[in-house]
């Protein structure tokens, strides 16, 4: 009988995703969800020339729970000895999927200080990671760059961020926002090296939504992530709501 191979090598685009499962594969995560009345919000949202994605409303809402919330800033670091770690401004990572090679891969960027910028600003920065070409976006070719390294370089790298909070929050984030969460269903389980994880949306025909968020148990308990999470939504329906309708 001829001899055929069982497996071949890890593509690219899913080394990445391996070494992001590998770096937040430590944290324990704890997620909490609620339904929510999202029918004025996504009236105003639709109702602008350019509508503004959820995607960006949850970034504009992180970032900006994150004033009064400092968790969100904050960062559990194994190495060289466990510690705790808050960045002076929020840092929010967004998962999104683009065509790469003839294939769908998932790329991440990160934007600091978000509380400080208008929702629609966010936007125009997050079409820019849609539109542009991904070798054009520095996140994204260092992405790549990292995952053509051998195994035990890539784990040495990612392990690096466990000893240095600034550039965790730099590169891997504190909050994780994704665009990629199917539109029909819901999220159950994560892995992720950020403190954080939110999902907001899709908006149900009769106007409700479900906002979830999954957290690093170290940092907080179920309690307190469901206070973070109705502080996030309260600042949608009543900050985020107004920049929509002034604008």
């Amino acid at each position: 009988m001829r001899w055929m191979p069982r497996s071949s090598s890890v593509p690219l685009h899913r080394r990445w995703i391996a070494d992001l499962l590998y770096s937040g594969g430590k944290a324990h995560i704890v997620g909490v969800d609620m339904v929510v009345d999202a029918a004025r919000v996504e009236a105003a949202r639709r109702s602008r020339p350019r509508p503004i994605s959820w995607v960006s409303i949850s970034v504009r809402a992180a970032a900006l729970a994150s004033v009064k919330s400092p968790e969100l800033r904050t960062a559990y670091l194994r190495f060289p000895w466990p510690r705790l770690y808050v960045h002076p401004v929020s840092s929010v990572t967004v998962l999104l999927e683009r065509n790469w090679n003839g294939t769908r891969a998932v790329f991440f960027d990160t934007i600091e200080g978000a509380e400080r910028l208008p929702v629609g600003q966010i936007d125009r920065w997050l079409r820019w990671l849609r539109r542009q070409p991904v070798e054009r976006i520095g996140a994204f070719r260092r992405t790549i760059r990292i995952a053509k390294l051998p195994l035990l370089v890539r784990r040495a790298l990612w392990a690096s961020i466990q000893w240095s909070g600034r550039v965790r929050a730099k590169y891997i984030g504190t909050v994780a926002i994704s665009s990629v969460a199917p539109a029909r269903y819901t999220v159950v389980q994560i892995a992720t090296p950020a403190s954080f994880a939110v999902f907001l949306g899709p908006v149900n025909p009769d106007g409700t939504m479900r906002v979830q968020l999954f957290a690093d148990h170290r940092l907080v308990d179920g309690l307190a992530a469901g206070r973070i999470l109705e502080a996030i939504w309260q600042i949608v329906s009543t900050q985020i709501m107004a920049e929509l309708v002034a604008d």
